[in-house]
């Protein structure tokens, strides 16, 4: 049988990521993945709310994904090259191939409001996609862009209330 997709989608603030800890159990059956190349949090996935569970660093698919029942996996827009080995849609698509359920968590657009190429491919292949929103930490409005406050040169870059808010239509604007 094969697994299920589940894809939390949204800007910063939007609570994907505790979503994805409260939602799903803590066991043995359940691997959590974080990206490498975020290192806020260490080899774990945290929410704003105070929800955190160990996770695994990866650049690149486990090779052990199919002795587990579902995978979590953070911030999946950080999934791409030069940060991630190989195709992250391709490897839990070959997951899913194996009955393994897979939850993802990430942006799906960048502070520019372009959409974040393998969010767009996890989307088209999820069986239960969920878009969420923030508040507009201008005027508390629904807010589904991530804003950064000044221009760093970086397109990827972690950050955190430092650099980034999420912002409504009305209020969101290049730092460019």
């Amino acid at each position: 049988m094969r697994g299920i997709l589940t894809v939390f989608a949204g800007p910063m603030f939007a609570g994907k990521s505790a979503h994805l800890l409260s939602d799903y159990p803590d066991d043995a059956a359940t691997l959590c993945l974080a990206p490498a190349f975020d290192t806020r949090s260490g080899a774990q996935i945290k929410s704003r709310v105070g929800l955190s569970r160990a996770a695994r660093s990866v650049s690149s698919w486990p090779e052990d994904f199919a002795a587990y029942r579902h995978i979590l996996l953070d911030e999946g827009h950080f999934m791409i090259a030069p940060h991630y080995k190989g195709d992250v849609a391709r490897d839990i698509e070959r997951a899913l191939d194996k009955g393994v359920n897979v939850t993802v968590a990430g942006l799906d657009t960048d502070y520019r409001r372009e959409a974040f190429v393998v969010m767009d491919r996890l989307r088209a292949l999820a069986d239960h996609y969920v878009p969420l929103t923030a508040r507009c930490h201008r005027c508390g409005a629904p807010a589904a862009w991530t804003a950064k406050k000044r221009p760093t040169g970086h397109l990827l870059e972690t950050g955190d209330e430092d650099l980034y808010e999420a912002r409504c239509d009305t209020h969101w604007q290049s730092p460019d």
